[in-house]
């Protein structure tokens, strides 16, 4: 008996300029096809066996369309009858959820060398955003104030062993704080300490999240000796959003510390936020800026104020930010985001599988570490997991549990969405505040990283996607069409 194929109902068809974007709502594999593909997929609608679709008097023409349906087959766009399509990833969250407790899922490290800094940027979570008790605690602790080198050290060692034990060759290690530089000092030790890891036995790599106003030549050099990416929060050269607590202009600083940067090599990004507070000067301007002074990547932060999905329509949050995209494309600065990696993702199939997660780090593949060494998911959340001193605990605890297994499943509600696969929905921390639960979609922004993706996916320039320019010869479309 022939076993028939039929086409996935998480099969998603996007129309291009150029023809057709085809991709797995939950594993991906977009790739542009043409009419002909297009009207296969239609036949497989109902199941259909494939002898009987191959049943051509052209053997040529028999090849090709058994070889197409083999590579759509592989890509999970045609399915045999009956097949519960989401079971491979039923049964990767079980195997997940077996290792968890190991830590297998941790590979990255926010350590958050200060909770102090020298700017009062007007939209700054930290005053508004945290509701658990032992967020409210570590920020007000005066204990959890700066972090201390032989602490840190201590901290990295924990998560180095934790990471060697699982099988890992690379950890990532971001400075965070408040503003980090202002603990330089531990920064530098860290650096000097841990270097690549070769003396620790696996691959690190750093970065920093700075609103650089404090980059000094010592610095600069450091984080080139040492290939730190320079993360610099960055919004508008017009804009006032970022205030100095000493009153001198931030826009002045950041380009100072830019130049000292750029003298020594370095790579550097922008981190943006378009929210209510720069919504009215975030613009082109923005990329021009960073290309003067070689900055060739800009990280775009969605509002984590549901307010502002409520006081701007999507439309208006995609066309602004579209805006400012396509212009860097055209300057050669890429835009990036959350909102980006979904259509990244869509391009290739499973990739979280491998990275762990798939836009947001802080459902269980990342530790953020604050200077009393208690650990949360994110310094924009209030998950607490416990002490990095008692990893074990910390593995094992409900909280952390919770929040690494939503790296595969958000919310009910996700189901059968066109990005369910690779969307981590809203901010974790927005959610808790909100709703006390990360389980749930925040609607607005929902539709927000829909019309973005679409966009991206009707737009990506064809080298961006795995381009599938199969034409059928006109006599297996002409049986087709039989």
């Amino acid at each position: 008996m022939h076993r028939k194929l039929q086409a996935s109902k998480y099969l998603r068809m996007v129309p291009r300029h150029d023809g057709y974007a085809l991709y797995h709502s939950l594993y991906g594999g977009l790739c542009v096809v043409d009419e002909n593909i297009l009207h296969l997929f239609d036949v497989f609608r109902t199941p259909q066996s494939v002898h009987d679709v191959l049943d051509t008097n052209n053997a040529h023409d028999k090849e090709r369309l058994a070889s197409f349906m083999e590579v759509f087959e592989e890509k999970g766009f045609l399915v045999e009858q009956g097949f519960r399509e989401s079971s491979r990833l039923e049964h990767h969250l079980e195997k997940v959820g077996k290792d968890l407790h190991r830590g297998a899922q941790v590979g990255v490290v926010q350590l958050v060398l200060t909770n102090l800094c020298n700017f009062r940027c007007e939209y700054c979570f930290v005053e508004n955003i945290y509701v658990s008790d032992e967020r409210i605690e570590a920020q007000a602790s005066e204990s959890n104030r700066i972090m201390r080198a032989e602490d840190a050290r201590v901290y990295l060692e924990k998560v180095i062993d934790l990471a060697k034990k699982n099988g890992r060759t690379a950890l990532s290690v971001q400075f965070f704080g408040g503003e980090p530089l202002i603990n330089w000092e531990v920064m530098k030790f860290v650096l000097e300490y841990f270097g690549s890891g070769e003396r620790q036995g696996l691959d690190i790599s750093y970065s920093i999240v700075t609103n650089g106003s404090l980059i000094t030549e010592e610095i600069a050099e450091y984080c080139k000796k040492y290939k730190v990416s320079v993360i610099v929060s960055f919004d508008a050269p017009s804009g006032k959003q970022r205030r100095c607590t000493n009153g001198k202009n931030s826009a002045e600083l950041v380009e100072r510390s830019l130049s000292l940067l750029n003298k020594h090599y370095n790579r550097v990004a922008f981190n943006a936020v378009l929210s209510s507070e720069t919504f009215e000067v975030f613009g082109v301007e923005l990329v021009d800026f960073a290309l003067r002074h070689y900055v060739f990547e800009i990280g775009v932060l969605l509002d984590l104020n549901p307010e502002f999905y409520e006081r701007y329509a999507a439309e208006d949050i995609v066309d602004k930010l579209w805006e400012v995209y396509l212009h860097g494309r055209q300057k050669g600065v890429q835009l990036t985001g959350y909102w980006h990696m979904i259509f990244q993702q869509l391009v290739h199939r499973d990739p979280y599988r491998v990275r762990g997660f798939k836009t947001c780090s802080a459902t269980g593949c990342q530790l953020s570490i604050e200077p009393s060494g208690e650990v949360f998911a994110c310094k924009g959340s209030s998950g607490h997991f416990g002490s990095i001193l008692h990893p074990d605990k910390l593995l094992s605890s409900r909280n952390y549990r919770k929040y690494a297994l939503r790296t595969f499943r958000n919310s009910p509600e996700c189901a059968g969405c066109e990005i369910e696969g690779f969307c981590s929905g809203f901010c974790l921390g927005p959610l808790e505040k909100k709703y006390g639960d990360i389980s749930v979609i925040e609607k607005n922004t929902c539709a927000v990283y829909r019309k973005l993706t679409r966009r991206l996916i009707e737009d990506a320039d064809t080298e961006e996607v795995a381009v599938f320019r199969m034409q059928v010869l006109e006599g297996v479309s002409n049986h087709v069409d039989e």
